[in-house]
């Protein structure tokens, strides 16, 4: 979370540059580095492999993605998912917060792995209407 703050606090102006860079491929990926708050997305490896075509195509995936989410400039959209960075603890927390919610749902057994024990017992007797 430091990291995020210390990017929304100094990188947010114009006397600092912050450069994505490592697996861009595709003008997706370079919308999530400038989502992170990069304003200048670096790439070397994907050209190499793919031929300098790639950055008219990066360039193209780009645009259709501000068309697609309202956005005119990079401007509009650079840094706007700093809000929702968060760390791997937390992460795995909510995941796990999921997982209980999703549990507490369910009514009865749902599938074998379930069946263990006194539950194993208590459900068959449930079940037999003798």
């Amino acid at each position: 979370m430091s990291i995020a703050k210390m990017m929304k606090s100094e990188f947010n102006d114009k006397d600092h540059s912050l450069s994505g860079i490592g697996g861009v491929e595709t003008g997706g990926d370079a919308a999530e580095f400038i989502l992170l708050g990069a304003n200048t997305v670096q790439v070397c490896t994907g050209v190499m492999m793919h031929g300098y075509g790639l950055v008219k195509k990066l360039c193209e995936e780009l645009k259709d993605f501000m068309k697609k989410h309202n956005f005119k400039s990079i401007e509009d959209f650079r840094g706007v998912s700093l809000e929702y960075f968060t760390t791997h603890t937390d992460l795995v927390r909510r995941q796990q917060e999921a997982i209980r919610e999703r549990k507490a749902i369910k009514k009865g057994l749902q599938s074998d792995k379930e069946w263990t024990g006194d539950g194993f017992v208590k459900e068959t007797e449930s079940m037999v209407s003798n």
